[in-house]
């Protein structure tokens, strides 16, 4: 539902172009003159159809990026597309990142972080920074999609990582890739899963841990 599409500009033009063709053709062959075809007719029909076409696309435009939202929000009606067709995850979500490193008293380090989530049919992005400024990721590819052998929804996300000023032991940019669970309940939704970074891997530290998050406002 919130893939990105590839090529959407094109993908776009080439549907303006499609509907005005179409359209005229059917003005062509709905209008009077028994049919006959010209240059001159199709052009006067083209005219006529390429703001009609436009039309659509803008309220094909205003649905997908806000309109979707109003079922969504509706109070019965969105639980079941929030559940059944594909939840609604924009907003902020706050979580805790439980990772695999160690500090030098042998804890396992316990980050609270912030995920942003914005979403409407056309795109998906995320922002994740940890709620202490060390570092700060930016998200350079994520899906939501559903495993179709389970029906379970999955977010998944590939992210760059920089710490503006790094600890001697760190290093100040790495990438890494999560993969969390949506668990929808009665009372709220949460995402659960495992992430795992390159951090640190020409010594051996790479980093990997747990993620659960839940909305901010719940």
């Amino acid at each position: 539902m919130w893939r990105v599409f590839p090529k959407l500009g094109l993908l776009k033009v080439l549907l303006v172009t499609f509907s005005a063709l179409f359209l005229s053709a059917l003005i062509l062959l709905l209008g009077p003159d028994d049919g006959a075809i010209s240059w001159d007719s199709f052009g006067d029909a083209f005219k006529l159809a390429t703001p009609i076409a436009l039309i659509f696309i803008a309220i094909i435009f205003v649905i997908g990026r806000w309109g979707w939202l109003v079922f969504w929000k509706s109070p019965f009606l969105g639980e079941v597309l929030h559940k059944a067709v594909c939840p609604n995850l924009n907003g902020k979500w706050l979580g805790e990142v439980h990772s695999n490193y160690t500090d030098e008293s042998g804890n396992n380090a316990v980050k609270e972080v912030e995920l942003t989530i914005k979403a409407d049919l056309f795109g998906f992005n995320l922002a994740l920074r940890s709620l202490d400024g060390y570092q700060e990721s930016k998200v350079i590819q994520s899906e939501l999609y559903r495993d179709p052998r389970s029906g379970t929804f999955y977010l998944s996300y590939i992210f760059e990582a920089s710490v503006p000023v790094p600890e001697e032991t760190d290093d100040r940019l790495f990438e890494g890739a999560a993969k969390l669970e949506i668990i929808i309940n009665e009372a709220d939704t949460v995402l659960k899963g495992t992430y795992w970074t390159n951090r640190a891997w020409q010594r051996g530290m790479n980093t990997a841990g747990l993620i659960t998050m839940k909305k901010k406002n719940s």
